[in-house]
């Protein structure tokens, strides 16, 4: 079985084969050319992460694949005029699927070109059979996705914009609470000259700053997963995992980032607090 330790693809994907001829590389996409190109222009586009089948994508890979083979295409329909294109995936061995990693062809075509594409003649099912095989797929699609309506879409926002409306409350509470904490601790240990004090202060201004800065990032997270439902992106109705809007992030983090902690809402905050701390605690052992 072909895993990423051993997938040709993966390889090219973390720049180990250095034969091979990457059209261009993202955080989520890379395309290249196949070893032997059906027709000038031919290029592969494959999801980063290895995933040998097309179902196993998800929402948000499913995505980023097909905008990159959208990019693809017009690039290669500027840069080389073709007179048709092929987009074509291939899951399983039966539909002639030779390396196990998802991946899209874009083909560009031409009258004379030498590739060939044969559909059967004939239908494969009579009318009735038809009929009961639109039914099960349309059953299973129902299943899988679910019909979600306008309705259902301002619903989610709201519980959305109601989980971003109560990060943002507790960011301005945890304020309102340490100034009064700060100026108990920072008070007490100028008129007790006690320098524990005054580290329990500066603690207490560490503590604050960090829950804040994580409410910050918590804030951010669903304000892209809001923005992802709103355009219609593929969520699933009613789903509160932002990490679904960020592709780069595999799993939730509860540790702010330095772009939190250096945000206006909590750096000139709680930065000064901390130097006032520090510059007491020096004026303690000076004296």
């Amino acid at each position: 079985m072909v895993g990423p330790a051993n997938c040709p693809f993966c390889a090219i994907v973390a720049g180990d084969d250095t034969s091979a001829r990457v059209v261009c590389h993202s955080q989520e996409t890379t395309a290249f050319f196949p070893l032997e190109p059906a027709t000038r222009g031919h290029t592969l586009i494959v999801a980063n992460r290895h995933v040998s089948d097309l179902t196993d994508l998800t929402p948000v890979e499913s995505r980023d694949l097909g905008e990159a083979v959208l990019r693809t295409a017009r690039a290669i329909r500027a840069g080389l005029s073709p007179d048709g294109l092929n987009v074509i995936q291939s899951t399983g061995a039966a539909a002639t699927q030779t390396v196990p990693h998802v991946h899209f062809h874009v083909v560009p075509r031409w009258s004379d070109d030498r590739m060939t594409l044969r559909w059967p003649t004939g239908e494969a099912e009579d009318d009735i059979a038809q009929n009961q095989t639109l039914a099960v797929i349309q059953s299973a699609l129902l299943n899988e996705t679910g019909t979600v309506s306008a309705e259902d879409r301002r619903q989610h926002l709201s519980f959305i914009q109601a989980v971003i409306t109560r990060m943002s409350q507790a960011s301005s509470s945890s304020k309102s609470w340490l100034l009064p904490i700060v100026t108990a601790t920072y008070g007490y240990a100028v008129t007790g000259k006690s320098i524990l004090v005054a580290l329990l202060g500066c603690l207490s201004v560490l503590v604050f700053g960090v829950l804040d800065a994580n409410y910050l990032k918590q804030e951010r997270a669903f304000r892209k997963l809001y923005d992802e439902v709103a355009s219609g992106r593929p969520i699933p109705a009613f789903s509160m995992n932002p990490t679904l809007a960020s592709p780069a992030s595999n799993r939730a983090n509860y540790w702010p980032d330095w772009p939190d902690v250096r945000s206006w809402a909590v750096a000139p905050v709680y930065g000064p607090l901390l130097l006032a701390g520090m510059g007491l605690i020096v004026w303690l052992l000076c004296r």
